[in-house]
This record gives structure tokens, C-alpha cells and sequence, in this order.
């Protein structure tokens, strides 16, 4: 005990010489956490206070604590991309879009196919996801989608690789995937209008685009049209049509995207008010302990941001640095593509996205201010994948981009015993590149696996 003691002693005069600066991020967070386990892995104390108790948290931890983590703000982040993104009315519109199946292309897959409520909004029916086809990737979940990191008004990335920048954006991929609802926007169009066309028109405007002809009640586009396949009949039937009304089509298209996003910006979609949160509002009111926690789940938070590392990527009021890494997750699985480069396509696709923030279907008043406009592809975006949040965690499995763990505790495994020693991103010539520095294993006990997933199923947001 004294020679651990000593080392926690240590470890604190350490971080205090090196000039560590809470919620700053003068230095890589890293340095708060490798190398300074005490008896339950977190940050020492060393200190005791009026009736010569040792506390619970030492200063450092809480330091941590108080600036690294957080509860989410009452509404998420504005997005300036999107002019409805907090309308009522949109977001009841959005609402009925996410679970109608009737425009896919066999009627049976809507966006609550994949995103399945009674499951945290993903797919927990296999490893990936299964729309028209199994998908490459594991559908995440859509709880706190619109917060991002819950700190600022950034942009929000989509997808594992990022390759859309709004939320709106996003729910434009899907329908005309002929992998996942195998749809186009003009079939989109047809059904707004002959379904939602008063809901559409009291959200953005009216009156609608007729989309039939008033003397024969045809559709004025076939149903299959959409753009981007070069000789696909699809295309070509697009491209025939009248420029005013290929506009028309895909304005609404646009609008059925931002009213999704609207529905997704919900209270519907937010796990906020869990015993975390609790806890954190009495350390954040200046209180040095709070009996929301569990004695096992608070030396679960001390691994969290001691011994485990996991406050490296997980952190900020939404437990996630909307950042990608490469944490060695092996391309393994029933449906998984041997390669998969990760953020290293998600840029090349965003700078070129038909629906970016730069482009003319954006709100944004000044496209100067859209993160795509300084984007670059870096090489540690190779085999890299957005850090999910990890709210309401305990009931969003599987994990990973390939949803290749089933449990938490093989999670816990996973990282404690460094990741794999490939990662996904998988370069030309099929070999593979190394996981991120720091990716490493964590010598956790047995007992310190269950106080760190103990914390973890602490996150549980209350309905």
C-alpha cells in the first residue's frame, strides 16, 4: 500500500510539473492517464481530508472529471446547414418519413429498419446491417447523432468515415443505395406529394411541385430517376428530364433529408439524465463526492479516466471527441469487405458530396465557414473510424464499425488486451497498417473489468 502510495504521489507531481492545464488541452490527454493507476486504476490521491479519511477522488481526478466530462446541454448544437433543423413542424414530418417503408423499392425498409428503436436506433440483427442487402458496416446508433461532442456548433460528421457533414446529408444516402432501400429521390418526390403534401407544405412552404400531371394524374418523372450512374437507365432517364423539374425533385429530396433531421434532433433520440449525470452536477457544483454512483462504479470512473484510457477519445459532455481513430478492428465478418480504408474514402466522398455545406442545398450563409473547405486527407486517416458515443452504450450492441462484439465485457477485452495487431484500414496492395500509438495493452484485474463496465451501464439515459 505505501509503495503504491508513493507511485500515486508520483504520478501527481508528475502531471503538476509538466503543466497540465484542465479543459485547455495544452497537452495531448494521454499524458493525464498512461501511467498512473492506483490500487482501482485511477488517478492518485494525495491527500486526506478533516477526519483524516482519504476522499475518493483525488484533486486531479476531479480536475479531470469536471472539465473532460459533462451532462448535454438542453438542445444540441445548432446546425446552420440546415434552416428547420428545430421545427416542429418539420420534425413531425420527419417523423412519419422515418418509419414509412413505402418508398424503398420493395416497400419493406425504412429508416427504422436499420435504426431500430426498441435497440438504441441500430441494428442489432446481425454483425451489419440488412436492408434490400447486408451492408459493409454496422448501423450506429442515432442516439445524441445531433449533439456531436455536445462543446460547440462544429460540424457533426456522419457515418463511420465521415462522409457526410450534416445530419440531413446523411439520411440522403441511404434511399438511393441500391444496397440499402434501392429508392430515388423521384419516387421520394411522387410519394410527398400524393402522401404528405399538406405536412410538407405547412413545414417548408408552399405550394409543392406538382409532381402528376393534372390531365392524366402521371407521374411527371419516372419513379426509378435519380442522377450519378454514368449509362445506368436510372441516369439516363434523369438526365432527359426538364432542368426545372430535375430542381424541383431534388429540393424536396433536400427537405425530406432536413426533415428527418429534424425528427432526429428530438427528445426522442437524446439519452441525457442518467446517474452519471447526477453525479457530475454535484462534483460540478463544487462537491468532492456524490452518492449517485456506486462505490463500484465510481473506481469504474476512476479507470475511465485513469488506467483504462478511456477518456482519450471518450470524452466531453456526449462521451465522444466526434474524431477518427484506428484502433485495431480486424475487417472479420460474414459481410465484411476484406478492405475497408475508413475516414481515408470519407474525405475524398465529402469534398465531392453532391449535399456538402458547400453546395447549394445548404443553409449555411457562408460557405467560407464549412469545415469540408479545409479538409484534407491526413495518413493517420487510413483504417480510421468515428469515436461513437458511449450514452445509453450498455444497449446499443454490437460494437465497432464491423459489429464484430457482442458485449461490453468483449470490449473491456478487446482494449485490455491492446486491439489487434492489424488494424481495418486496409491499403492497395492488401496488407494492413498498424493501430494508432497508444493502442496498448491495459493490464486491467478481473475486478477492474467489471468496475469499468459497472460505470459504463451508469450512462443509461432515463426515458
Amino acid at each position: 500500500m505505501m509503495a503504491s502510495s508513493g507511485r500515486a504521489r508520483s504520478c501527481d507531481r508528475r502531471l503538476s510539473s509538466i503543466g497540465v492545464r484542465l479543459g485547455s488541452h495544452a497537452l495531448p490527454l494521454s499524458l493525464l492517464v498512461i501511467g498512473c493507476g492506483g490500487s482501482s486504476g485511477g488517478l492518485a490521491s494525495s491527500h486526506t481530508d478533516a477526519g483524516g479519511q482519504t476522499p475518493f477522488f483525488s484533486d486531479l481526478e476531479l480536475g479531470v472529471i469536471r472539465a473532460e466530462l459533462g451532462t448535454l446541454p438542453d438542445q444540441p448544437p445548432v446546425d446552420s446547414t440546415n434552416a428547420y433543423a428545430d421545427s416542429a413542424l418539420a420534425a413531425a414530418l420527419g417523423e412519419k418519413l422515418f418509419f414509412d417503408t413505402a418508398y424503398s423499392s420493395n416497400g419493406q425498409v425504412s429508416c427504422s429498419t436499420c435504426h431500430i428503436p426498441e435497440k438504441g436506433f441500430q441494428d442489432d440483427r446481425d454483425s451489419t446491417s440488412l436492408g434490400l442487402g447486408f451492408t459493409g458496416r454496422h448501423a450506429p446508433t442515432l442516439l445524441n447523432a445531433a449533439y456531436g461532442t455536445a462543446r460547440s456548433s462544429g460540424t457533426v460528421w456522419q457515418f463511420w468515415d465521415g462522409r457526410k457533414d450534416s445530419m440531413w446529408s446523411q439520411a440522403l444516402g441511404p434511399p438511393e443505395s441500391s444496397i440499402e432501400m434501392g429508392s430515388a429521390r423521384s419516387k421520394i418526390a411522387l410519394l410527398i406529394f400524393d402522401k404528405y403534401r399538406v405536412d410538407y407544405e405547412a413545414a417548408f412552404g408552399g405550394p409543392m411541385r406538382l409532381m402528376r400531371d393534372p390531365a392524366t394524374s402521371q407521374p411527371l418523372a419516372p419513379e426509378t430517376a435519380f442522377p450519378g450512374r454514368v449509362g445506368d437507365p436510372a441516369t439516363v432517364a434523369w438526365d432527359a428530364l426538364p432542368e426545372d423539374l430535375r430542381t424541383d425533385i431534388t429540393r424536396i429530396y433536400v427537405n425530406f433529408g432536413k426533415a428527418l433531421q429534424a425528427y432526429e434532433r428530438t427528445a426522442t433520440f437524446t439519452s441525457r439524465n442518467s446517474r452519471f449525470d447526477g453525479f457530475h452536477k454535484a462534483i460540478a457544483a463544487g462537491a468532492p463526492d456524490s452518492d449517485e454512483l456506486t462505490a463500484t462504479e465510481k473506481n469504474g470512473l476512476k479507470l475511465f479516466v485513469g488506467k483504462a484510457q478511456c477518456i482519450t477519445c471518450h470524452r466531453g459532455p456526449n462521451f465522444t471527441d466526434q474524431k477518427f481513430h484506428n484502433i485495431g478492428v480486424l475487417q472479420e465478418g460474414d459481410h465484411v469487405p476484406k478492405e475497408d480504408n475508413g475516414r481515408e474514402t470519407g474525405v475524398a466522398s465529402v469534398k465531392v458530396d453532391e449535399f456538402n455545406c458547400r453546395s447549394g442545398w445548404s443553409d449555411q450563409s457562408d460557405i467560407d465557414q464549412c469545415a469540408v473547405t479545409q479538409l484534407e486527407a491526413k495518413a493517420a486517416d487510413h483504417g480510421a473510424f468515428k469515436t461513437p458515443t458511449l450514452r445509453s452504450v450498455a444497449h446499443t450492441a454490437p460494437y465497432f464499425h464491423t459489429g464484430a462484439l457482442p458485449t461490453l465485457e468483449s470490449v473491456i477485452e478487446f482494449y485490455n488486451a491492446g486491439g489487434n495487431p492489424a488494424s481495418s484500414g486496409s491499403s492497395t496492395d492488401g496488407g494492413a497498417t498498424p493501430p494508432e500509438p497508444g493502442i496498448e495493452p491495459l493490464n486491467l484485474s478481473e475486478q477492474e473489468k467489471l468496475e469499468l463496465i459497472a460505470f459504463l451501464k451508469a450512462l443509461d439515459g432515463k426515458p
